[in-house]
């Protein structure tokens, strides 16, 4: 079994429980916890968030992130999707059907996307729990550029 199947079963199990259960449990933050920790791994089960020598080849990099890489302080890691989001889609499987394809599906809607803490905080102002109305990816609709040589990268393949 893989790192992301283990956060996927618990997950699976979590709601499962109902949504009393959920809410217990993100009332400690232990629920968001483990939905933001799905997006810290790659595909092999390595830890990736905040490894200097790891996230230019799996996370994605602003263009002004990408010029301060060597400086992690200075850098913020960010949803692409929103985890507010995330775990409002996870809960309507309590009433829709659970399983763990959808859950999969649901929690790779997102990775991490390293910006500037300048850009983070613009991008807060707007979107910082929701998506445009207009179906674009909410980076690119408050101007952050991914940086060209990082558009590939990905938790969930070999780059």
């Amino acid at each position: 079994m893989k790192y992301h199947e283990v956060i996927i079963n618990l997950i699976k199990y979590i709601l499962e429980k109902g949504q009393s259960y959920v809410d217990l449990l993100d009332s400690g933050n232990a629920y968001d916890k483990i939905i933001r920790n799905y997006h810290q791994f790659n595909h092999k089960g390595e830890q990736i968030y905040r490894k200097k020598n790891k996230i230019s080849d799996y996370f994605k990099f602003s263009e002004k992130a990408w010029q301060k890489r060597d400086d992690i302080k200075s850098l913020y890691f960010e949803h692409t999707y929103p985890v507010k989001i995330i775990k409002q889609e996870l809960n309507e499987l309590i009433t829709t059907g659970i399983s763990s394809n959808k859950i999969e599906e649901i929690l790779n809607k997102s990775e991490i996307v390293v910006l500037t803490k300048e850009e983070a905080t613009l991008l807060d102002k707007r979107y910082k729990d929701k998506m445009p109305e207009n179906s674009n990816d909410r980076l690119s609709e408050v101007g952050i550029i991914i940086e060209r040589q990082t558009l590939d990268n990905s938790i969930f393949k070999d780059n």
